[in-house]
């Protein structure tokens, strides 16, 4: 069974591989121009905004994008409940927080943790935003993938 799992899993990367590889020969799509938009209007749609990113490789992607809103890293030597805390310090009663951790399964479990502790927080979720933008990536799984959109020929320049 464990070899069929490892089968399985490659035939997956595979595919997304080729899927990514095919994209970058070609334009952007609609979709993908959507995406791009929908992360270059954060800022303006939600004044006291706040993300959070998985990564540095994350961080910069947003950045390259033109995301100016502050960005909170989940790996970073703190404990869980001091992230949560740094978070909840850093947005504010009024502030709004945009989960985006990647939607592999290990993002999946950050973002489940940090949604939870920020609800009982009284931290406002910007759970459709994360949804759209889960849509919009279509085979993409990580943020950082998304440095793929700069290698197309009628790609966004990078801001940075």
């Amino acid at each position: 069974m464990k070899e069929d799992d490892d089968s399985l899993r490659e035939k997956g990367i595979q595919w997304r591989t080729k899927a990514i590889e095919q994209r970058r020969s070609q334009r952007l799509t609609e979709d993908e121009r959507v995406l791009i938009e929908t992360i270059q209007t954060l800022d303006s749609r939600y004044p006291n905004l706040l993300i959070v990113v998985e990564g540095q490789r994350d961080m910069l992607v947003l950045r390259n994008l033109g995301v100016q809103a502050p960005i909170i890293k989940t790996q970073t030597r703190l404990p869980r409940y001091r992230l949560v805390e740094k978070i909840a310090t850093e947005a504010g009663r009024d502030g709004q927080v945009l989960i985006l951790t990647d939607f592999d399964k290990e993002g999946r479990e950050i973002y489940r943790h940090l949604e939870r502790e920020l609800e009982l927080s009284g931290i406002k979720n910007l759970k459709r935003e994360r949804r759209m933008i889960r849509k919009y990536m279509d085979t993409w799984t990580t943020i950082e993938e998304l440095v793929g959109l700069f290698k197309r020929s009628d790609s966004p320049e990078a801001s940075r």
